[in-house]
């Protein structure tokens, strides 16, 4: 028997706090945790170097640089992604990024950090995660029992965002006290920590054992043929894209609102990111914890409808406590779709096409994010708040209806 057929047919831990589980659970807490300071630190250093009117396009489009390797690398990322080794893949995603992080942590400390140094590092970034995330997410599956899923992914989206809440403000305070410099080198480390633990996992991926391997090009067109097949998959993509739209220039309206129009600083724009993130906390936990439901379409759809027209509300907020209300309940409604229509499509594909098949789907969900940043960061030079924040809370509100459409929706 060969090594790969014994790795086919290695058996899935019967327990869900199993050491490959939790080593990947604590490596990513790591790394979330070092990105979630340095969030606050890079958009603090933007917005204290850039004017008010530059600061919201320089912010959008290091986010359209981050994201535009996802939606065009993503596809074909995905191919390799079932090809070899998975853990090959994480392993190296992760050193590499935070070899990158500690450059630029090099460079600001030295004074040497120029937007051309961000934009490239931005988009480094998202090239390494363009291998990682389909690699991520194809994996949970062969680490723990199937009826453990829901809760796998709930606790794993519920540990990322408690990361979300501790590390904004701790960066703010960080950045206060040491400046951007020691809080980039400590994302960058976070990452070398991660890719460390990474070593250590069995992965059990499974690889074709009888037919023979197709060509690149070939595998390519099997992931967007089976997405293209699965109905239920396609049409909640295309949906999804345009809520994506909505959400992703998020990061720059909320800066806007906090340093413009309610006159703070980085600490309180820290507890803005904290907020949306403990209320994902206690969504993902809530699905950990409850029975797992076997009708799911109802809650994911009602829940989108939620986080959209909350989202409407958020630029006309008198007051930073309203603005971290709303941000609290538009996490919250946003964390049940993120976890149990991730379960579904860990159960739907087969594991030796997740790579392709959520590489697909993150191309799909992320290829209008870019322009959504870039068009959203100029606009809102000369357009308040309160009109963007309508105007895309209203387009998640009338996609979440949308969903009720979907072929095999009502089912799921």
């Amino acid at each position: 028997m060969s090594n790969q057929d014994t790795m086919n047919e290695e058996r899935i831990p019967s327990k869900l706090f199993n050491k490959d589980y939790v080593l990947l659970w604590f490596g990513q807490m790591v790394s979330a945790m070092g990105n979630s300071v340095q969030y606050i630190a890079l958009m603090w250093w933007i917005m204290q170097k850039f004017p008010s009117n530059r600061s919201g396009v320089i912010i959008g489009w290091m986010f359209a640089f981050n994201m535009l390797p996802v939606a065009v690398v993503g596809p074909f990322a995905g191919v390799l992604v079932d090809r070899i080794k998975r853990k090959l893949i994480v392993v190296l995603s992760d050193s590499i990024r935070g070899g990158l992080i500690l450059w630029m942590a090099y460079l600001a400390f030295r004074g040497e950090l120029t937007l051309f140094w961000v934009y490239t590092i931005s988009a480094l970034m998202g090239l390494g995660a363009a291998f990682f995330r389909p690699a991520l997410q194809a994996s949970i599956p062969n680490m723990v029992p199937d009826e453990r899923l829901t809760r796998a992914n709930g606790l794993f989206q519920g540990g990322m965002q408690f990361t979300q809440v501790i590390g904004p403000a701790l960066g703010g305070v960080l950045v206060g006290f040491l400046g951007t410099s020691f809080v980039f080198a400590i994302n960058g480390v976070s990452f070398l920590i991660s890719a460390f633990t990474e070593l250590f996992i069995n992965f059990r991926q499974k690889f074709r054992k009888s037919e023979k391997l197709k060509s690149f090009l070939g595998d390519f067109k099997d992931g967007l043929k089976f997405t293209y097949k699965e109905k239920l998959i396609f049409w909640t993509m295309i949906i999804a894209s345009f809520m994506n739209f909505a959400f992703a220039p998020i990061d720059i309206l909320v800066a806007k609102q906090v340093k413009t129009i309610y006159g703070l600083g980085a600490l309180e724009l820290g507890y803005v990111v904290s907020a949306f993130a403990t209320g994902m906390i206690i969504g993902a936990g809530l699905l950990s914890l409850l029975p797992e439901l076997k009708r799911k379409h109802n809650i994911v759809i009602l829940s989108m409808l939620a986080a959209g027209v909350l989202f409407s509300f958020m630029g006309v907020s008198p007051t930073l406590v309203i603005f971290l209300i709303l941000a609290f309940f538009i996490g919250l409604a946003i964390s049940v779709p993120n976890v149990l229509f991730t379960v579904i499509l860990q159960r739907i594909v087969p594991d030796e096409k997740r790579g392709r098949v959520f590489s697909v789907l993150t191309t799909f969900g992320t290829v209008l994010q870019p322009v959504s940043l870039a068009l959203v960061g100029g606009i809102s030079a000369f357009l308040t708040n309160k009109v963007i924040f309508f105007t895309l809370g209203m387009m998640v509100a009338v996609s979440s209806l949308l969903m009720y459409l979907v072929p095999g929706m009502r089912e799921v």
